[in-house]
């Protein structure tokens, strides 16, 4: 029995430091295992916020390509409007330019010795009903047998073409000119009156 106690108390020492072993074991342990934890936790909220990143960077990224979109879409349609701004500017220069010729052929007929073509007859008188668009069929109206002739010397007087040009143009004298319009006026107005009556009434509509 005294060897055995004997035994005991020697073997009681290497049991302690088994013990102490196993418990800093156990510690190491936990604290591995904390550790590793921490470390999972940390890796879990740097993917969490690697991935919040990614979607702002994509969100940001989707955001600037359609404002680039519409801000080109803005540019495309001011550009378009200002081509078709430009282009309806140069028609209509194109057309006050056509205008300014075409009366001008008339004004400088005689003076010029220029020859006035069946053409440019229909060109002043859609020029006249663009501007003017119910003189024509008001003349025709009131006179319903108005002459060709008739009709071109109200064109003239209606773009102030004086009387010596018109009777140019029409090959007829001044004389015939004037009764040529105190007709027209009675026509017109189922009044007596003058030539100048008339151009007055021509220019008034």
């Amino acid at each position: 029995m005294d060897i055995q106690l004997l035994l005991q108390i020697t073997e009681a020492p290497d049991t302690l430091e088994l013990v102490k072993q196993l418990q800093n074991q156990v510690v190491q342990l936990t604290w591995t295992n904390t550790l590793n934890r921490v470390q999972i936790e940390f890796l879990l909220l740097f993917c969490l916020l690697l991935v919040f990143m990614m979607a702002m960077l994509f969100y940001y990224m989707r955001r600037k390509m359609k404002m680039e979109v519409q801000k080109e879409r803005r540019k495309r349609v001011i550009q378009e409007a200002h081509y078709r701004n430009a282009q309806f500017l140069e028609e209509g220069n194109q057309m006050k330019a056509q205008q300014l010729e075409l009366t001008r052929l008339f004004h400088c007929a005689r003076s010029e010795e220029l020859k006035v073509t069946d053409e440019d007859w229909k060109n002043l008188e859609r020029y006249i009903s663009d501007l003017h668009p119910k003189l024509l069929p008001t003349l025709y109206d009131k006179v319903p047998k108005l002459s060709e002739i008739e009709q071109r010397i109200s064109m003239l007087v209606k773009i102030n073409v004086s009387i010596t040009d018109i009777a140019y143009l029409v090959n007829r004298t001044k004389q015939a000119i004037t009764v040529s319009r105190s007709r027209l006026y009675k026509k017109i107005t189922g009044e007596e009156g003058t030539a100048e009556m008339f151009d007055n009434w021509l220019q008034n509509f």
